[in-house]
């Protein structure tokens, strides 16, 4: 019986090991001859009508123990701030402002309020906020022209509008431009202070005014690849990877489904072969 139990042990920590082994081993960054993987994160309305479909993201890049991670759709139309002026204003004593720093927009806002509503309690703990953005932000207009993330040219930047956002008035390219979507980038333009860097009809990085409501939103984050992983998926935009969220309750994982004791072939008698149960008499 002892020896029963010393395999069993020996399996269910084998069964544990392997998905944090999977995920160390393919949630990699982006990758010249490879491309992308993907994995799913929260919800969000994404058909025409609302329905709340999982959120697919790319992995731009693996590093230091975290994985940058950026929403593969636009995922909706939201300005990135109400006031132009107090967006490009320095702050004086007389005027309010803040100089185009992003962390104090509504967007930032909206970003690490309520927008982290479409996550559960599970999944947000999965993120590694960052110091300064918080848990959710905007790509910058540097990090969208590198080429190490998979922007290595203007097309590689061009991205699609979820139905949802579209129909909820996300401006939409004409069909010689590929019917891709305008988004924003968290970074201020310098040729205009009052508004924002964003992705024109070519992919290409240019600037609108920061109150523009049809501008589209594209969300990114940072996974901590400790508590990451890979329960199903294959990693690709068609069945992208599926990651745990739940960690298991206090001696569950001895009970977590060990397949039915009556399919299992059965040990030979005194001699463990490490079969999950035993009806023969395993000693």
């Amino acid at each position: 019986m002892r020896a029963v139990k010393r395999c069993l042990a020996l399996l269910l920590a084998f069964m544990l090991f392997v998905p944090c082994a999977m995920a160390e081993e393919t949630l990699r960054g982006y990758d010249k001859k490879s491309g992308y993987v993907y994995v799913t994160l929260g919800t969000f309305p994404q058909t025409e009508d609302g329905q709340r479909l999982p959120i697919v993201w790319r992995v731009l890049q693996v590093k230091d123990g975290k994985a940058y991670i950026l929403s593969e759709y636009v995922l909706e139309a939201r300005r990135i701030h109400g006031d132009y002026k107090e967006y490009a204003n320095k702050p004086t004593a007389k005027h309010p402002g803040f100089n185009g720093d992003f962390t104090r927009t509504e967007m930032a806002q909206y970003l690490n309020g309520e927008f982290t509503g479409n996550f559960t309690a599970g999944e947000l703990a999965l993120l590694a906020p960052d110091e300064e953005l918080g848990l959710f932000t905007l790509l910058s207009s540097e990090e969208l022209k590198d080429a190490k993330l998979g922007f290595s040219k203007d097309a590689d930047r061009k991205a699609w509008g979820t139905e949802y956002a579209k129909a909820n008035g996300l401006f939409v390219y004409g069909s010689s431009r590929g019917n891709h979507s305008p988004y924003w980038s968290r970074t201020q333009s310098t040729s205009n202070t009052q508004g924002a860097r964003c992705i024109k009809s070519k992919g290409e990085l240019g600037y609108i005014n920061v109150i523009t409501e049809d501008e589209g939103m594209r969300p990114a984050c940072w996974l901590d690849m400790s508590q990451v992983v890979i329960i199903s998926g294959a990693g690709t935009l068609e069945d992208p990877y599926v990651l745990l969220t739940e960690a298991p309750a206090a001696g569950e994982a001895v009970t977590q489904e060990a397949a039915p004791a009556a399919e299992e072939p059965c040990c030979t008698p005194g001699e463990c072969t490490c079969c999950t149960s035993c009806t023969c008499g395993c000693q």
